[in-house]
């Protein structure tokens, strides 16, 4: 129980930055500055850190579907939201786009650790 607890608040805080450095990184973006600079890498660790404790400690087994599906929502989202053909230079597209891509790093290590567990357990009833 302790675990999933940190696991929550893993989560909870990569929203947090994800949300935080998103909203900074499409001021910087808007207003030509450069507040993060030298930075990013190291949010996007951070954020890929805390993704593999919640994908370690968070997801629980009648969730994993659930979490999943959610976690291809997002990155799809990421995906069309990011490509540069699609973007319309308008400071909410870049707010969102700053914001979705913070969080398709943080759930992307989460959906890779819950994948493989999910695989592991698939192959073992299989075997017995």
């Amino acid at each position: 129980m302790a675990s999933q607890k940190i696991g929550s608040y893993a989560f909870l805080l990569g929203v947090i930055i994800a949300l935080i450095a998103g909203i900074v990184a499409a001021a910087d973006a808007i207003m030509g500055s450069a507040m993060l600079a030298g930075s990013a890498g190291w949010i996007a660790l951070v954020l890929v850190i805390l993704g593999l404790i919640v994908g370690f400690l968070n997801i629980k087994d009648k969730h994993i579907t659930d979490f999943l599906i959610a976690t291809i929502a997002v990155a799809m989202i990421g995906l069309v939201a990011l490509n540069p053909a699609t973007i319309v230079v308008d400071p909410i597209v870049i707010l969102i786009n700053a914001i979705v891509g913070n969080i398709v790093t943080l759930v992307a290590p989460a959906a890779l650790i819950v994948g493989l567990k999910q695989i592991l357990s698939l192959a073992k009833e299989q075997v017995m």
